[in-house]
């Protein structure tokens, strides 16, 4: 009989909004006990997930599972780029974006039969300043809005929703200076994307074109709609049906480097994977290509 796989759980107890769920459990009667030797772990604070994930690098684990949002993807993701240790996604979080991107379902159980058809694939990763990043991070108005949906107590689409509200009457647009594979340009911008993945969550796809597996960072420069009545009848509708590229009021580039800072020096709101990286003088990103294995749905493309 073969050895069987180990597979380090490490389940975020107070992600997203879903309680009550004994995940360990359904871990244990969804995964195949003849193939899989399972740990349960729990993160007890934030930064904890990147210290067990660590650990499973150490001790050689096959499969690190991470059950949480975007920003514990991140915190567990990032200590197995460059490892041989896969990724697998439980998404137990608010928005789900890298999940809805892989086609991972966000039904918990779904999810860990996933595990089960062992289909592994290599992933770029971004990073930004130095920080990995595995979906999307920004500068700008949906910084901010990261920003105030991290002070804000209660989770889910509508109090994100509302603080895209607030800060769209609030935030002001910004001119940026951009360096990108040997090129310049100068814009003015609402707020930027950098995205790896297609989307922000909810099934959102910012990007719809982007891709993990060609080595490019998809960079989304969107302006501020003139009328609120344009952006929630044209540019709203547009986004939420993957055809934002056709918007009027966002321009898109391809590369494997940028750095922009504002044209006039003054801090800007950072996010990396839709957690707040507070505030920063410029950003320098650079894409990384299939640096990172990850467990994926046999359907996907």
């Amino acid at each position: 009989m073969a050895e069987r796989l180990r597979i380090w759980l490490i389940i975020n107890p107070i992600s997203g909004t879903r309680h009550g769920e004994d995940i360990g459990l359904l871990a244990r009667n969804t995964l195949d006990n003849s193939r899989f030797d399972l740990t349960l772990r729990y993160t007890e604070r934030k930064g904890h997930g990147a210290e067990i994930a660590r650990e499973a690098v150490a001790a050689g684990v096959d499969i690190v599972a991470a059950v949480g949002g975007d920003g514990t993807i991140n915190e567990v993701a990032s200590q197995l780029v460059g490892s041989r240790t896969a990724l697998a996604i439980i998404p137990h979080g608010s928005g789900n974006g890298l999940a809805y991107h892989l086609q991972i379902p966000i039904n918990v159980r779904k999810a860990l039969a996933v595990i089960n058809d062992l289909r592994i694939e290599k992933m770029d990763v971004g990073y930004v300043n130095g920080k990995p990043f595995f979906s999307i991070a920004g500068i700008g108005f949906d910084a901010k809005v990261a920003y105030d949906f991290e002070a804000d107590p209660r989770r889910g689409f509508f109090t994100y929703f509302k603080h895209i509200l607030h800060n769209y009457f609030q935030y002001q647009s910004c001119d940026y200076h951009i360096i990108y594979d040997g090129q310049n340009i100068d814009t003015q911008a609402f707020f930027i994307t950098f995205a790896n993945s297609s989307q922000w969550g909810y099934n959102v796809r910012i990007a719809p074109m982007a891709s993990m597996h060609d080595g490019l960072l998809d960079v989304c420069m969107v302006k501020r709609p003139k009328m609120l009545l344009k952006m929630l009848n044209v540019d709203l509708p547009k986004l939420l049906n993957s055809r934002f590229d056709k918007s009027s009021i966002v321009q898109y580039l391809a590369c494997q480097r940028i750095s922009i800072e504002p044209a006039v020096p003054h801090p800007i709101y950072l996010h990396i994977d839709g957690d707040t990286a507070g505030l920063v003088e410029k950003v320098e990103i650079e894409m990384k290509r299939e640096v990172l294995n990850a467990v994926v749905p046999l359907g996907l493309i």
